[in-house]
């Protein structure tokens, strides 16, 4: 029987566990793999080629060398018996050894003497080297390895250090086996489960490992030949496994189910677009012919064909080509194919690149053509199929900073048109899918050539890269040519087949003029490219700055957009929205109207107090404005909108879908005009700005009686030392790192004190007013305790409770002139505080002395260069180990970071030379901080000795029986962004530990209540799930809400059943970051709630896999403390 205790066969299970299935009955039952490509053989090949290269210059290195490959006619036990003796004679090298360790047995590439650690063998133990004719590390790779550690284990006795795998490019990556070994063991664990009891019970269900999968041709069939219900058009998995529960098992069940049956989970309107989708491909089966049925329901809103612009004579059709990061790493967009129709003439102009370098020119030959031939062709459109085009045209024109302007220019100008989207809210088809392949039935298109699908045309590109055979490309052209041609074809397909009822789309805008921001971005791009500074450094990074503000909204404006097309139901899908709200009722109130509207169920991040628009007003006499949610109740699925009473405005329709609202480019003009005053600064060679360019170049902090790279902080005595150190900075900055419960914010707020004792001038900012408003809080207590009185301003508005704080010493003032007088000389106003957007302004250009930035990980690089030039000294507090900047737009190069992670270029910590790292946490129990210090602090975060002294007594009938970290898992499925199971866990116990006495560090005693448990999740759908059905006074949140706060209890909800399932992807959900502040937020005790099915799947990188493997060990402690 086929051995499947192999690294290969655990690969293939994480990726799909029915390919194991497949292969154990690939004989009995005569099933048939797809064949295998020439890129695959050529891959081989290569490897091949690879592995036998680092041989021979392992030779030269090694003396005592041994060859098993070259022992012909040994079994594998034979083998096994060599490489062990060789192992135990002490070979420098070995080379495709072979190791056994009870099942599993694997060979390796090579086995590397390590003289340095000691093991069963004597005085030596051995490392292994493996070779991937890869660009880069992926996981499968590390999973590999895994086994392969293992099998080395069983014979020195300890597990290596690390391991290696040298790349395509000849570089060896070392990996550290104890960031990756435990996901890995939980994989094995997993898989060898599975071999035990469920290999031939596994049936095919669509993943997303499908299109690589050499059994898609087989499962294809197989779900065509059975009648799946994923062969229904629109049906995912989630749907499918709906129908599945309620005894539907087929696509002919679907058709005949009556439209009156209630499917548990699926929302009527699906329902019944399944059901009516199934109908329409029996009727073409039964027809012999793909038909389609006209979508009557848009021919009246801005959808479908109302899209459909009038045809231009130079209308052009576009398609690119492009393979991912694991075949180019970045990425890399390696052609630009063009369509057009002239006098005539069929022409096709395609642009390749083979390179960065090239796929930049690529970019810039496409605009300069494009706008050369609108001027000659005002009225002409880019047709295109799918969105890939933009959102791809969006991240290069931001990521190589050319042609930004035209981008968003063809945007607002309609130039773009997505004919994908046109028929998907035009016709119903009978086909399986809406891909351009499955619709060119309609029109009749034929292809021909040997690349007839997308995944091919990759493969025969990745074969091109080993080979550059020139017909290969050719190949790849007359493919991209004939997407184009095909698009060509649809759109006069669709001409034909437009209902007269129907409108033609006509752009609001049909020409337009740089506007004052973007002449003045064009400015200063042209200025930094052409400068000649000797600050190349400065001027490389001010080069990626410019623009950041204007890139970071593109993506939020593109979506605001983009559901201006969408319908009522459709928005019910988008978790940023609310959709296909019904009038309940409405009332006035003084000067305003209450809108009571009823939704139906859906998951949505929207919260009380937020302002939002209608999501999708298409009615241009209609303002966006929707106005303020006074309440919003999930359980009823109610939302009251107050909105002010204005004459001209028309009152709330009916039917409403509402999001929010997309921030204007004017609130960026003040952000913008100071960095542009620092670029002047730098291009013109002037002074000033020293700590900013000190953070910039990241120099040393500059502090009176401390040479440059010594270590800044001598005691432990942080109190006394960091306030002298700090006041002692010389126009520079410095960092303060501060982990979970280390007292940052008491640390930041004693030394602000004493600075005021100084007469310096400070200002306070952060990326939430509700960071600052923590700080400003801890900064008046402090003073007033020492009896000492200063003045300070906070920017905000009374009427604004988010913007308010209600200060003894510090008030809240809205009048500017007031901040302008007292930032005079002669002012008795010493302290500031407000967000970026109130320090931005003129009046605090070189008026202050110090500026803290709390929470600086969230802060923008472009925001510290906004406000640099406010003080003399820049402090920096926060933690980048913690919750990070949020980014939504493409950045180059680091210009997308955050000061901290700019800082530190992906170290942990601070160095002692660099900052200041507060190395002691008063909050976490020795149990909880014995994962998050070596897991996120390189060791360095030691535990305050009184909090050992934490501890609940728990009740018989909890769960829990200890502090530290515990996992409770269930294996519940279909999940997103809300879990009922995960709910019903929570509410158990609270239960069980609301009443428990606690006993704190000061050993004080008293019994918990509901507030000392913070109940957080990665997601506002959660949250907003939670918080509607637990207990009155239930402090649940974001992870982002509750950085920051702590408890004695915290409880994470995982929410998601698993990768697949995770909105915005497993990476989200397992961010190291978030991770860390919702375990560190207890005290005394962290739970963490969820599926273990999270850890399933396989990801692509060697970062995802170390995320995982936090995960893998937070679930260990289900067995006991980490």
């Amino acid at each position: 029987m086929k051995n499947f205790y192999t690294a290969s066969h655990l690969i293939k299970y994480i990726k799909c566990n029915h390919i194991i299935s497949n292969e154990f009955n690939e004989k009995s039952l005569k099933l048939k793999r797809n064949k295998r490509t020439i890129a695959d053989e050529l891959r081989l090949e290569k490897g091949l080629l690879h592995e036998a290269w680092y041989f021979g210059e392992l030779k030269k290195k090694y003396s005592k060398v041994k060859d098993i490959k070259k022992l012909k006619g040994l079994s594998k036990e034979e083998k096994i018996k060599e490489t062990i003796k060789a192992l135990k004679d002490g070979y420098e090298l070995i080379y495709g050894g072979w190791l056994k360790s009870g099942n599993w047995s694997g060979e390796l590439d090579f086995l590397e003497i390590n003289k340095k650690v000691k093991s069963d063998l004597g005085s030596w133990s051995y490392e292994i080297t493996d070779t991937k004719h890869s660009q880069k590390v992926k996981g499968d790779h590390i999973y590999q390895q895994g086994i392969y550690t293992n099998l080395l284990k069983e014979v020195q006795g300890i597990l290596p250090e690390k391991f290696y795998i040298l790349l395509k490019d000849k570089t060896k990556q070392p990996i550290k086996l104890k960031e990756v070994y435990d996901t890995f063991l939980f994989h094995k664990n997993s898989y060898e489960r599975f071999l035990e009891n469920g290999i031939a019970k596994t049936k095919p269900e669509k993943c997303s490992h499908c299109t690589f999968c050499q059994w898609s041709d087989h499962c294809d069939t197989e779900w065509k030949d059975k009648r799946h219900p994923n062969q229904v058009l629109g049906n995912n998995r989630k749907n499918c496994q709906k129908f599945k529960q309620a005894g539907i098992k087929t696509l002919d069940e679907i058709a005949d189910l009556n439209p009156k049956t209630k499917i548990e989970g699926l929302r009527e309107e699906v329902k019944i677009k399944r059901i009516e989708q199934a109908k329409l491909q029996i009727e073409a089966e039964k027809k012999g012919v793909p038909i389609f049925k006209y979508m009557e329901e848009n021919f009246t809103l801005n959808k479908g064909f109302n899209l459909l612009p009038k045809p231009s004579a130079g209308d052009l059709y576009f398609d690119l080509e492009g393979v991912m990061d694991y075949v180019f790493p970045g990425r890399l967009e390696y052609l630009f194919g063009i369509y057009y129709e002239e006098n005539g003439n069929k022409i096709f102009k395609p642009y390749w690149a083979h390179n960065k370098k090239e796929e930049k020119k690529s970019v810039i030959n496409f605009f300069e053509f494009t706008k050369k031939h609108f001027k000659k062709y005002p009225d002409a459109k880019i047709y295109h199929y799918a969105p890939y085009e933009i959102t791809t045209l969006e991240r290069l024109t931001s990521m190589f900073k050319v042609h930004g302007v035209d981008y968003d220019h063809y945007l607002n100008l309609g130039k773009f048109v997505d004919l994908f989207k046109i028929v998907k809210q035009a016709i119903y088809v009978s086909q399986k899918s809406y891909s351009i392949k499955d619709i060119e039935k309609y029109y009749d298109f034929k292809r021909s050539g040997d690349i007839r699908k997308g995944d091919v045309s990759e493969e025969f590109y990745i074969q091109w890269m080993e080979t550059e055979d020139q017909k290969l490309l050719d190949q790849i052209g007359e493919y991209n040519k004939q997407d184009c041609v095909s698009t060509f074809k649809l759109r006069k397909w669709l001409l034909k087949i437009k209902p007269e009822q129907t409108k033609w789309f006509v752009p609001e805008k049909e020409q337009m003029e740089l506007r004052p921001h973007e002449e003045v971005l064009l400015e200063y791009q042209a200025k930094l490219n052409n400068s000649n500074s000797k600050n190349t450094n400065l001027i490389n990074i001010l080069s990626d700055i410019v623009g950041f503000y204007n890139r970071e909204q593109k993506p939020q404006w593109r979506e605001f957009f983009d559901r201006k097309d969408l319908s009522d139901d459709e928005l019910i899908e988008d978790r940023e929205c609310i959709g296909n709200m019904k009038l309940s009722s409405y009332f006035q109130d003084k000067r305003s109207f209450v809108y009571k509207y009823i939704f139906p169920d859906q998951e949505y991040k929207l919260k009380k107090g937020r302002s939002v628009i209608i999501a999708n007003n298409s009615d241009p006499d209609r303002a966006d404005y929707a106005g303020k949610i006074q309440e919003l109740d999930q359980i009823k699925r109610t939302v009251l909108l107050r909105k002010g009473i204005s004459k001209e405005e028309k009152r709330l329709p009916k039917i409403l879908s509402i999001g929010e609202k997309v921030m204007e480019q004017a609130r960026f003009e003040n952000l913008n005009k100071n960095i542009y005053r620092f670029c002047d600064n730098v291009l013109e060679n002037k002074k000033g700005y020293d700590a900013l360019k000190s953070f910039l170049n990241r120099d040393f902090p500059s502090i009176k009686g401390i040479k440059p790279g010594e270590k800044i902080i001598k005691s432990d005595n942080f109190d006394i030392e960091i306030p002298e150190i700090i006041s002692r900075l010389q126009n520079s900055y410095i960092f303060l790192q501060g982990p979970p419960g280390s007292g940052k914010t008491t640390k930041s707020s004693n030394v602000i004190i004493e600075l005021l004792k100084k007469n310096k001038k400070i200002a306070i900012t952060a990326n939430s007013h509700k960071v600052i408003h923590n700080l400003l809080e801890k900064i008046e207590s402090s003073a007033l305790k020492q009896k000492f009185i200063f003045k300070g301003l906070k920017m905000g508005n009374p009427d604004n409770e988010d913007t308010f704080y209600d200060g003894t010493l510090i008030k809240t003032d809205k009048n500017e002139k007031h901040y302008i007088d007292g930032l005079k000389d002669d002012g008795k106003i010493l302290l500031y505080a407000g967000t970026k957007y109130h320090l931005s302004n003129w009046y605090y250009q070189n008026k202050l002395d110090y500026l803290f930035i709390e929470e600086a990980s969230q802060f923008a690089v472009a925001d510290l260069i906004s406000l640099g030039g406010i003080a003399k000294n820049i402090i920096l507090v926060g933690d980048q180990q913690q919750l990070g900047q949020p980014v939504s737009g493409n950045h180059p190069n680091q210009s997308g970071k955050s000061v901290l992670d700019y800082l530190l270029e992906n170290k942990d910590t601070i160095s002692s030379e660099k900052g200041i790292f507060l190395n002691k946490t008063f909050r976490l129990h020795p149990n909880i901080n014995a994962f998050v210090s070596p897991n996120f602090y390189e060791n360095r975060l030691l535990t305050d000795p009184n909090n050992i002294n934490r501890k609940i007594e728990y009740s018989s009938d909890c769960i829990i029986k200890s502090e530290g970290i515990h996992t409770i898992l269930m294996d519940h499925k279909d999940r997103s962004q809300t879990s009922i199971e995960e709910y019903e866990v929570i509410k158990k116990l609270m239960k069980q530990l609301i009443g428990c006495k606690f006993t704190d560090y000061d050993k004080s005693e008293r019994k918990l209540t509901i507030e000392d448990i913070l109940i957080v999740s990665p997601y506002n759908a959660q949250v907003n799930f939670l918080a509607a059905r637990l207990d009155k006074g239930a402090r649940v949140g974001t992870i982002d809400r509750f950085q920051g706060q702590e408890a004695p209890i915290s409880i994470h909800s995982l929410t998601a059943s698993d990768a697949d399932n995770a909105p915005r992807g497993i990476g989200f959900v397992l961010d190291p970051d978030r991770l860390n502040v919702a375990i560190s937020r207890a005290q005394c005790l962290s739970i963490v709630v969820g599926s273990p099915n999270l850890a399933t799947g396989i990801t692509g990188t060697v970062e995802g896999v170390m995320q995982l493997n936090r995960l893998c060990r937070i679930m260990d402690s289900a067995r006991g403390n980490i």
